[in-house]
């Protein structure tokens, strides 16, 4: 074999061994710039490692917030493509900084906006669908040596106009680029180390998961769990994308990682307590007894865009009927608003809002099949003298909405009453 030849062959090898990588940066992995000069030490890292990078960012802590206040102090109703263009604006301001911390760690970078890309999205204002993503110009950048830094939360409409993709949208994004990229793997860096078994804030000897599952996952992310979007771990389920959540705060490799399904649905495994403070309780009194009022409702509100959860019809009296649902507080003024526009055609009396609420959700594959675990949630909570006021179960969670003040009981007794604390080999099914 010529010298020549062993080149190729060498170089040829190292291609095959190279792996592609998703990076995201939520806004606390950015938050200022020591910690961005951090993020690109992580980045620089695997890029030694012979990987290639793409790295996906948030905006810095606050700057959302910031931004989206001065647009609905201005515009407090209906949104805009104008509230998309001012929010997405701190992706814009990240992706640019992560780029100059990367030059001066030695890594040439450069940034892209959605529209840079694309990104293709639907026209729903602030809460866009992704529905295409072309990545030459992403393979094209990796091809020069370069590590892409992509906006995340933002993308471009058929009529080209700045879209964003709902909070916590820069998770849907970096999955979406690494289902585009067919990445080996895309890792999620946020200011904890991995999913734990409840909030270790509420409950200190909550325990950090090495894995769970993509059902487990999605449930906790739409239960209320703040560590990923849901609809980022709805597509990663969809397409293969393996998944890690880190911290990009210390320097431990430990995290969750995402996989497939690994119980049977018989186990019935509690693997996760997840409460949410993000919601109120409403209450439509009075309303028309009679078949298809609450397909009404859900026509109505999903006109307006409301998401209603845990809806339940009770009966006052023959000719009516008291609906309650569970509203995002964000969406109570809306909600409200919406409702007494529809007053006559519903002919419910009154509305009644309770934020003293909390929402706790145990997530556990196979749950429902085993009744012990749905008895031992409310057993559990009648020892403690918390009273339930609405449940909803599924096969994989069962969720029930409890007095605000009940909440840090209610998770501590339940943590110890599933022994969540306990590695998984030593915990009672």
């Amino acid at each position: 074999m010529t010298i020549h030849s062993l080149d190729i062959y060498i170089s040829t090898y190292h291609i095959q061994i190279m792996a592609l990588y998703v990076l995201k940066f939520g806004g606390t992995s950015v938050a200022n710039l020591a910690r961005l000069e951090h993020a690109a030490q992580v980045i620089r890292q695997e890029t030694l490692n012979g990987n290639q990078v793409v790295a996906v960012v948030s905006a810095m802590a606050g700057i959302t917030d910031q931004l989206v206040g001065y647009s609905q102090a201005l515009c407090p109703h209906e949104p805009t493509s104008e509230h998309d263009v001012v929010a997405s604006a701190g992706e814009q301001v990240t992706a640019g900084l992560l780029a100059l911390a990367l030059k001066k760690a030695g890594i040439k970078a450069r940034s892209f906006l959605a529209w840079q890309i694309p990104i293709h999205t639907d026209s729903v204002a602030t809460n866009a669908r992704i529905q295409h993503i072309s990545p030459d110009k992403i393979f094209q950048s990796l091809n020069h040596g370069e590590v892409p830094v992509i906006a995340g939360f933002q993308g471009v409409s058929k009529e080209g106009m700045i879209t964003t993709i709902g909070r916590g949208g820069s998770d849907t994004t970096a999955v979406a680029v690494a289902v585009a990229l067919k990445a080996d793997r895309c890792d999620i860096y946020t200011d904890v180390d991995g999913i734990y078994t409840a909030d270790p804030r509420l409950v200190p000897n909550a325990r950090r998961q090495d894995t769970l599952s993509y059902n487990e996952m999605f449930e906790m992310a739409a239960a209320g769990a703040k560590v990923l979007q849901a609809r980022s771990v709805e597509m990663a389920m969809k397409h293969g994308v393996r998944l890690r959540i880190l911290s990009s705060l210390t320097e431990s490799p430990k995290g969750t990682e995402i996989v497939e399904n690994q119980y049977t649905v018989e186990k019935g495994n509690v693997t996760s307590i997840v409460h949410s403070l993000q919601e109120a309780k409403i209450t439509l009194k009075n309303l028309k007894n009679q078949p298809g009022i609450a397909a009404k409702l859900y026509t109505i509100m999903g006109q307006a865009d409301i998401l209603v959860d845990m809806i339940t019809q009770s009966h006052t009296r023959e000719s009516c009927c008291d609906i309650d649902g569970m509203i995002n507080r964000n969406d109570i003024e809306r909600f409200t608003e919406t409702m007494n526009n529809f007053k006559d055609n519903l002919g419910f009396s009154d509305i009644s809002i309770d934020k003293n609420v909390a929402k706790i959700t145990v997530v556990g594959i196979g749950l429902r099949s085993n009744m012990d675990i749905p008895a031992l949630i409310c057993r559990t909570l009648a020892d403690e003298g918390i009273n339930i006021h609405m449940i909803y179960s599924s096969e994989i969670k069962m969720s029930l909405v409890i007095n605000q003040q009940s909440l840090q009981p209610a998770l501590t007794a339940l943590h110890k009453a599933f022994c969540l604390d306990q590695p998984s080999s030593q915990k009672a099914a």
